[in-house]
């Protein structure tokens, strides 16, 4: 193994141990590096002896490339990471990312689902069968709690605790998410085939709550795959993953009145400004609010008589 493999290797290993990231996050950091040693190479320049033209000329190539500002601010964060890790460890004699700032992303509304398409999409999968019976404990799930998708596949069958779901979140922030009367239904109905399922499967014990139809954890992708699936049988013209149901959930709360901060520590964020990119279906109740409780926000009645002057 190489001084650049070593070193990837010992940051990657860094941050699950230390800073707890998901191993989607960590995979997306190697997948950025080792696009960085690869520049590297062909400049002939050696990572450690890497200067700020250098840098910025990278983050250049890659916006030339017609990388989207969220992708190129990742890679800007893995790569600001990684020296600082070297320079920490003395194998770099600065951090030629420091000063680089992060590009500014266009200001976008998230796709979301309505509460009339998510019961579209759960009543769709009404039946008895294991596939049917697991897709509506998927989606109940999904609305019920508000989870990420890869918080939800990581559950084990013995997470549920009454009516409520300890989850350990990114960068291992633990909350308790609550588990509503149809999701509990829902796991009522599913639990008993899973067992069934399993052992007609010859597998034994499982840990993983949600299953593929070979009695393995479903990954993000193959709930990807069932979401697409339903979107089409129902003919709902959405393209939209399994975010749209943490959207969903975060934007009916908000709607009926919920604290954004009590809705910030559901969701798991640990900063208030991602919760608030949830409040964009909230605009309309804004305005009702302005408008019954600011003095000028009212509507006026106008005195159409002719006044002489």
């Amino acid at each position: 193994m190489n001084n650049t493999e070593k070193w990837l290797s010992n940051y990657i290993l860094s941050c699950r141990n230390i800073r707890t990231l998901s191993e989607r996050t960590l995979q997306a950091y190697s997948n950025d590096i080792r696009s960085w040693f690869q520049f590297l190479e062909q400049e002939e320049v050696a990572p450690e002896k890497v200067n700020r033209d250098i840098a910025r000329l990278y983050i250049s190539s890659l916006t030339m490339r017609q990388l989207s500002p969220a992708t190129i601010n990742r890679t800007l964060s893995s790569l600001k990471g990684f020296y600082q890790y070297l320079e920490k460890r003395g194998d770099s004699s600065g951090n030629p990312f420091t000063a680089l700032r992060s590009q500014k992303n266009p200001s976008t509304l998230p796709v979301y689902l309505t509460n009339r398409e998510v019961e579209i999409l759960i009543d769709e999968s009404e039946g008895n069968s294991f596939e049917s019976l697991r897709d509506k404990t998927l989606f109940e799930l999904l609305y019920s709690t508000g989870c990420r998708v890869s918080e939800l596949c990581a559950l084990n069958a013995d997470a549920m605790k009454n009516d409520r779901i300890l989850i350990r979140g990114k960068g291992g922030r633990q909350r308790f998410v609550f588990i509503g009367k149809s999701a509990r239904d829902a796991l009522s109905a599913y639990l008993p085939v899973r067992q069934e399922k399993l052992r007609s499967m010859g597998k034994g014990e499982k840990k993983a709550l949600i299953l593929d139809y070979r009695c393995d954890r479903l990954t993000t992708r193959g709930v990807y795959y069932i979401i697409q699936k339903y979107l089409r049988k129902t003919g709902l013209n959405r393209k939209v993953g399994a975010h749209a149901f943490r959207h969903a959930f975060a934007t009916e709360l908000l709607n009926e009145g919920a604290d954004i901060r009590v809705v910030q520590e559901m969701l798991g964020h640990a900063s208030l400004s991602t919760t608030q990119v949830y409040t964009h279906t909230g605009i309309e109740r804004i305005r009702q609010v302005y408008r019954r409780a600011h003095p000028h926000g009212r509507e006026r009645k106008r005195n159409h008589r002719s006044t002489v002057v």
